[in-house]
């Protein structure tokens, strides 16, 4: 029977259910389920909001062989507004059952047809299945480079996982740590790589975002090739100052230089950073000239609070290189962006994806932070 791509409505919720059910006999983990309410937790459909979230299903008479998400929004691509959409969470049969390995390409082309400027995000590295067909379909991919400032050495060597992967990491992490070596070699390695203090800097708490938010936004957005909307409306809907978000203000006197929003998460027994308290800097947004700054101010407001460890993820040159100007050390990156033809192409991909402006509080949001 062919398959039919359709909208997720509250008539199809026993079906999904039996569909992750069916996923859970094959031995896959519940975290690549697809949601069992039809209206979305994030972001749901809302009069007059330019960004939600909105669920398709692939069915096969009234079985649910695979399901995806679609999150809308406005980008300021090349200074001009488009509605883009992220492809999320596409979950096929066929992981368990070869008879539907054709759903996720049906899925993907029929996203496409509803907006061909696609992109997607994340995905866990290039190797991954999702990745993998898209390069095959013809996307354009590059990594967005992960950045991180060790500010606690010892318990960084006694629960990063790559240093835990074996009994010899083990014992040189567990020596590093006890006898000092270790503090003494990060330390030096973030040291060297700093370049210097910017000074006259302050950081203001926020609740929210005002319009000086929306001014920032009409001067300096069309600065990047690609960016997420960033005024105020959008940005209160991500970061609402209900759940655990940190927003700052970063001033030089009087002038607002940016924003940051930051998560200061206790790990437990995370698959990456083990028992570690993760410092994570979720967004940002400034003048490129003005990155080295606003990263200065979040690390240091991180570090305060006591995080053993601070990362962040940035696809902008200028805003690498900021990261590295406040004396982190780049690290392997699982953090893809993979773009449709159609968006690649008006975005001169090969020329231009370094100056795409993507972090950690884009796609689906910092999840697992």
């Amino acid at each position: 029977m062919a398959i039919a791509i359709r909208p997720y409505t509250e008539d199809r919720i026993s079906a999904v259910k039996a569909f992750n059910q069916r996923l859970t006999a094959g031995g896959i983990a519940p975290e690549f389920h697809f949601p069992e309410s039809n209206v979305p937790h994030w972001l749901p459909k809302h009069e007059g909001r330019s960004i939600y979230q909105q669920y398709y299903l692939a069915l096969e008479g009234d079985d649910v062989r695979g399901a995806f998400i679609l999150k809308f929004q406005d980008f300021l691509l090349g200074g001009e507004t488009l509605p883009i959409a992220y492809y999320h969470l596409p979950v096929s049969e066929g992981i368990v059952n070869k008879a539907y390995a054709s759903v996720g390409v049906t899925m993907l082309r029929s996203a496409l047809k509803m907006q061909p400027r696609l992109f997607a995000l994340g995905m866990g590295g290039f190797d991954r299945p999702l990745p993998t067909m898209l390069k095959a379909m013809g996307w354009s991919l590059s990594a967005v480079p992960f950045f991180f400032f060790v500010n606690h050495p010892a318990a960084f060597l006694c629960q990063i996982a790559p240093l835990r992967q074996s009994l010899a990491r083990r014992v040189l992490a567990g020596l590093a740590a006890a006898t000092g070596a270790g503090w003494g070699g990060i330390k030096t390695l973030h040291r060297l790589r700093r370049k210097g203090t910017i000074s006259n800097l302050n950081t203001e708490p926020i609740e929210s975002f005002g319009p000086w938010a929306d001014d920032l936004w009409k001067q300096l957005g069309s600065r990047y090739a690609m960016i997420a909307d960033r005024r105020s409306e959008t940005l209160n809907i991500l970061y609402p100052s209900d759940k655990s978000f940190l927003r700052l203000q970063v001033l030089r006197g009087s002038e607002i230089l940016g924003w940051t929003v930051l998560l200061d998460t206790q790990m437990q027994n995370n698959r990456y950073f083990g028992n570690l308290r993760v410092g994570t800097i979720a967004d940002a947004f400034s003048a490129p000239e003005n990155a080295t700054a606003v990263a200065q101010e979040a690390t240091r407001f991180l570090q305060q609070r006591g995080v053993d460890l601070v990362i962040a993820n940035h696809s902008h040159q200028a805003w690498g290189n900021a990261f590295k100007d406040c004396g982190y050390l780049r690290g392997p990156s699982n953090f893809i962006f993979a773009a449709a033809k159609s968006l690649a192409e008006k975005l001169a991909f090969e020329s231009k994806q370094h100056e795409v402006y993507f972090m950690r509080g884009d796609g689906d949001g910092p999840v697992n932070l």
